[in-house]
């Protein structure tokens, strides 16, 4: 009966302190997460991104959000809820300002990092792209016959509301597939290029495919596209 008694006791004792244990790990995780432990940074609502992209003289605004260790992480700060709590900064301000509750005005043509500041973490810069206004893109030819190994070309260019070309409108490129299957990339690259520009490509596969050019910009008005069928023939 004793050695009962005596078992009991120790099993006791090894779970007082296990849940001693476990109380001071809960009473860390509680700190840990009063603590800032990083900043995430973006441009208006589109979620997190290293490269965002504006059009010239259209605002918009920096979301930042403090974020606690440990697990689950929260948010401490939010420039939803208090953009005062943050210091924002801009590499190159000739292109873009910041302001102290992270409204962003786009001044010229060119390129520019935003940082957000705070509880001192600075966040890892976003690259943003300033564009000059477009109303449209224009891709020529309007449409691509060609054979399995044959080069072909295409040039973009962004249009003014008068129709004027506008050089250093950011653009993407793109095929209604999944994978290149059918032409090979253009050699130019398929984002962040900028207008006039021609792009080369090379027939591979026989079939049919859309050719894609997209504005970069964060703005959904400012995304338009312009596409070209092409068709490659047997060799």
């Amino acid at each position: 009966m004793n050695s009962c008694r005596r078992l009991t006791s120790a099993l006791l004792c090894t779970f007082s302190l296990a849940l001693l244990s476990c109380q001071s790990e809960i009473f860390d995780l509680s700190e840990g997460q009063s603590r800032i432990a990083g900043v995430f940074i973006g441009i208006g609502y589109n979620s997190y991104s290293s490269d965002v992209f504006l059009t010239l003289g259209v605002p918009d605004s920096i979301q930042a959000q403090a974020f606690s260790g440990g697990w689950p992480r929260r948010t401490i700060y939010d420039t939803s809820v208090d953009p005062r709590r943050f210091t924002f900064a801009s590499s190159n301000p000739a292109v873009a300002t910041v302001d102290a509750t992270g409204h962003v005005a786009t001044l010229s043509v060119g390129e520019t990092r935003l940082t957000a500041s705070v509880g001192g973490f600075t966040s890892e810069p976003i690259r943003l792209s300033v564009s000059p206004p477009a109303s449209a893109l224009l891709v020529e030819p309007a449409s691509v016959e060609t054979r399995v190994g044959d080069n072909f070309t295409v040039s973009v260019k962004a249009l003014d509301a008068t129709g004027q070309s506008v050089h250093g409108v950011v653009f993407n490129v793109g095929l209604d597939t999944t994978w290149w299957a059918l032409t090979s990339m253009p050699s130019e690259g398929t984002w962040k290029l900028r207008t006039p520009l021609t792009l080369h490509f090379q027939a591979k596969l026989p079939g049919r495919v859309k050719l894609i050019t997209t504005v970069q910009n964060e703005s959904p008005a400012a995304r338009f596209e312009a596409a070209i069928p092409v068709v490659i023939a047997p060799q």
